[in-house]
């Protein structure tokens, strides 16, 4: 049995999970996957058990039936796109794929990595982990402005940033937008493309829709 560490609210679990939501696939449904919820506010990912696992204390984690551990969520989102369903939501062919990934990247890098890059150096739950430089706040969240105001242009005149279907650049750049939130960077206000975009995404996508915990054995 397979088994995908996850935390159902932060950005890079939820990548996994909207991946197989956009396939159809409800991940408490697998048959061949057992889904581990990792409790953050507890401190779970930090346990001897699972620092063992992934030293990097990080979620998602896919551990396959051989033993294998992927531990990087864009690892574990090639994995589970190639092995279920049948759309690939990373591309259909080779040209669509670099299309996809070139998205993808400009999504991670330059808008959900600077706000995640925001966060970290402000908010008082990572002032434990993380050597908080203030200064880094506002010029991340700068970036992150610039790039969506890119995006706000590709999106004009299309339903998602690659051909006519989801692929994983809209479900990064989604995660972008909702992280934002966190920062007040209403994803509402930032065109009437992403405005549209965003809502589109988060009627199917939202923490609220996604964020179901698995039944334990006494409520089954």
């Amino acid at each position: 049995m397979k088994k995908l560490y996850i935390t159902r609210t932060a950005p890079n679990p939820r990548k996994a999970l909207i991946l197989l939501a956009s396939k159809g696939i409800d991940v408490d449904d697998m048959d061949d996957i057992d889904v581990v919820d990792i409790d953050f506010a507890a401190n779970e990912q930090m346990s001897d058990e699972f620092t063992k696992m992934n030293p990097m204390q990080t979620v998602p984690v896919l551990k396959l039936s051989d033993g294998t551990i992927l531990n990087d969520s864009q690892a574990v989102c090639e994995y589970l796109d190639r092995v279920y369903g049948e759309r690939s939501v990373m591309g259909n062919d080779v040209i669509q794929r670099a299309q996809v990934c070139s998205m993808r990247r400009i999504a991670e890098f330059e808008v959900l990595y600077n706000f995640m890059l925001a966060f970290q150096h402000s908010h008082p739950s990572k002032a434990q982990r993380v050597e908080q430089v203030p200064e880094f706040v506002a010029p991340s969240i700068a970036r992150a402005d610039k790039a969506l105001a890119y995006f706000e242009t590709v999106l004009e005149g299309h339903e998602y940033l690659v051909g006519d279907q989801l692929s994983f650049a809209d479900i990064v750049l989604y995660l972008g937008l909702d992280f934002g939130k966190i920062l007040k960077v209403n994803p509402n206000e930032q065109g009437k493309n992403l405005a549209r975009f965003y809502q589109m995404m988060n009627e199917r996508f939202s923490i609220q829709n996604m964020a179901k915990a698995k039944p334990t054995s006494e409520e089954e």
